[in-house]
């Protein structure tokens, strides 16, 4: 068979960096077939056997990681024996949303769309057109987004179920926690909370008060969101700087951030974000303020005035019931007024695509202590390795054991823990462990 290019038809020799732009293509413009394997000239290639598996499994990440919002229910890949060598097509079905590549964002050098046989680069005027007109869309469920991987394993979510004294039925208990689609295959929600999976949550550190120095970036993820989502948390935490008055007496402390609240703030993040469009909530950490943002707006339904006011609407609703069932998040709608009554109105800043919580640090009239850091600096130095002895030999031991071995407070024992980097907590409760990091 002679192959022959055409407006819905692309032909590649082999699997290079210009595929995601070619997917992007079809997605934004109509239904097409990207057949690897094949020359310009339409004569079959074919892709080296001894290297098959690892393309298509290339094909497969980028097509997961590489194209926001994920566009994985779209597109089919299959690798099909023609003429004595093997071809692989990459069927696409036009999406109803902007395609664009995730390193590049919704701007020119990342949204395409097709002309004849070629790909071109969109205007702003066509960004800014063709998101518009799909914003007013039905949302689409999280449970009906499909992905491509079959082989996911939970057993850190079972274990934050089963802390929280949810029974679950092992046979059942994908569909039971609406972790698979209608026709059985494994959805969003199943790779947001398996125990591996791409989903990365990043903590940008800017010197200064705005982005122009960047300092660095720490990244959570590729696990469980619900243990992404707690890590995030320990580490915003340990930075919450201690600020001591020494004129009074007794002395006054204070947090540079009230921790409640941006605990609230970031679990409103994870849980409301728009995850069917692939682009995880993110915190933004500056000299003066952190910026908490997640993205796809007001949910539909409410007013600026009734999210403001406390009103639930939760936007992904089957995560929401599996977070409530952990503990993670109440329905209550008392967030969002306390961090209102705490930092004001102008803590939220709405767009059309995304909500950001600005929570702005208190360093004003008193003296910087650092406490958490110093103790935790101090406290690694003289224990770290003695906890680790401990650890191996009983990874089931609790705190208070570990600090009245040790002849240090319950308080000294998980600063020390949580500064570490060698010693982490897997799983919650009594159904935990603990696990030294080679």
């Amino acid at each position: 068979m002679k192959y022959i290019e055409t407006e819905c038809i692309e032909l590649k020799k082999h699997l290079n960096e210009s595929f995601e732009k070619e997917v992007v293509v079809f997605l934004n413009t109509h239904d097409g077939v990207i057949h690897i394997g094949v020359e310009d000239n339409g004569e079959v290639c074919g892709v080296d056997i001894s290297n098959l598996d690892n393309t298509m499994k290339k094909i497969a990440d980028i097509i997961a990681t590489a194209i926001l919002p994920n566009p994985q229910e779209l597109i089919s890949v299959v690798a099909k024996y023609e003429a004595g060598k093997y071809v692989i097509d990459v069927t696409v079905k036009k999406g109803n949303a902007l395609y664009y590549i995730n390193k590049y964002g919704r701007s020119s050098k990342g949204c395409y769309i097709r002309v004849g046989t070629s790909c071109r680069s969109m205007t702003e005027e066509q960004i800014e057109k063709i998101y518009k007109s799909y914003i007013t869309l039905p949302d689409t469920r999280m449970k009906d987004v499909k992905v491509l991987r079959k082989d996911y394993t939970f057993s850190k979510l079972k274990n934050y179920l089963l802390s929280n004294d949810i029974k679950y039925n092992e046979a059942t208990f994908p569909e039971n926690f609406n972790l698979i689609t209608a026709d059985g295959k494994y959805n969003i929600i199943a790779d947001l909370l398996a125990d591996e999976n791409l989903t990365s949550i990043k903590i940008a550190v800017f010197k200064g008060k705005d982005k122009s120095k960047f300092l660095k970036r720490n990244e959570y993820g590729n696990t469980c969101l619900i243990h992404s989502l707690k890590q995030v948390l320990d580490y915003c935490e340990a930075l919450n700087d201690t600020y001591v008055d020494l004129s009074v007496s007794p002395r006054r402390e204070k947090n540079m951030f009230n921790f409640e609240v941006v605990k609230e703030a970031w679990v409103n993040a994870c849980v409301h974000n728009r995850w069917v469009d692939g682009t995880p909530p993110a915190i933004y950490w500056f000299e003066d303020r952190m910026e908490i943002i997640s993205y796809g707006g007001i949910p539909k339904g409410l007013t600026k005035e009734q999210f403001l006011k406390g009103k639930t609407k939760p936007v992904n609703k089957e995560l929401m019931d599996i977070f409530l069932q952990c503990k993670v998040v109440d329905q209550s709608g008392y967030g969002v007024p306390t961090i209102v009554d705490i930092y004001g109105e102008d803590a939220y800043e709405f767009s059309d695509d995304s909500i950001t919580v600005t929570i702005p640090f208190d360093k004003t009239g008193f003296e910087h202590r650092n406490v958490g850091i110093n103790v935790a600096h101090d406290v690694l130095q003289d224990i770290e390795q003695l906890l680790i002895e401990m650890i191996a030999k009983n990874p089931n031991i609790k705190r208070i054991e570990m600090a009245s071995n040790l002849g240090k407070s319950v308080k000294t024992i998980e600063r020390a823990l949580k500064a570490s980097k060698k010693i982490r907590y897997v799983g919650s409760g009594k159904y935990g462990y603990w696990e030294i990091i080679e």
